[in-house]
């Protein structure tokens, strides 16, 4: 969590909670092909940010490294929870979400990528959040947080108790049986952060569920790690 006590983590947690429309979002799109692939780009805030300090937080660490660590440890820990086997990092997706995480912290636009423009076919997850106010865990987690709506028997676009898959489909695209590899960046723009996933093969295909039975492995041209 971003700040290093009690009273910044509850702060940043209000804070973020009352200014949820005009801060954190998160967007995740579907298989190529799947009807329930398109997302409409979430509004772009135009609110101003603060440094931490004048929250009375800390910035949160970041660096490759840490950012790697928190995207595996999170995707592989829900995985293991349910039953799937493990992503592997790959460099060659990791490099083609940093593109696409700098598009945005450039233009200032939350939206996901055209498929065309992805080097390498894949899923992708998004979040959008204030700079440096909240570390690689809070990002994460709110993909993961997203199993509290999820019906682990239902089929896309039936995944969410809610009845909106959306709500679910970061979390779903993270433990997707069939997904074997995953690369993440985080672009930092004026007065947002915008991390990007990329999930190879992708999930979220229509008419699937994420626990069913395993897709047959596609190796990627790079052949990146």
């Amino acid at each position: 969590m971003a700040g290093g006590g009690p009273k910044p983590i509850l702060r940043a947690g209000l804070w973020a909670a009352s200014l949820f429309a005009s801060g954190a979002q998160a967007a995740s799109d579907g298989a190529p092909g799947s009807k329930a692939a398109v997302i409409a780009p979430a509004a772009v805030p135009t609110a101003a940010v603060m440094p931490a300090s004048h929250y009375g937080m800390a910035e949160p660490a970041r660096g490759e490294r840490l950012l790697r660590a928190a995207m595996l440890d999170a995707h592989n820990g829900e995985r293991a929870l349910v039953g799937v086997a493990p992503l592997e990092w790959d460099e060659a997706l990791a490099a083609d979400a940093a593109r696409h995480a700098a598009d945005m912290a450039r233009t200032g636009a939350f939206r996901h990528s055209p498929r065309g423009s992805r080097a390498i076919p894949s899923g992708e997850n998004l979040w959008m959040g204030p700079r440096r106010l909240y570390g690689y865990d809070v990002m994460i987690g709110a993909f993961a947080d997203e199993k509290r709506l999820f019906r682990a028997d239902g089929k896309l676009p039936d995944l969410s108790t809610s009845g909106r898959w959306q709500d679910v489909g970061h979390y779903s695209q993270m433990i997707w049986r069939g997904t074997r590899k995953v690369g993440c960046a985080l672009g930092e723009g004026a007065n947002y952060d915008y991390l990007v996933c990329r999930y190879f093969p992708a999930g979220n295909a229509f008419g699937q569920g994420p626990l069913d039975g395993a897709a047959t492995p596609i190796e990627l041209a790079s052949g990146g790690r």
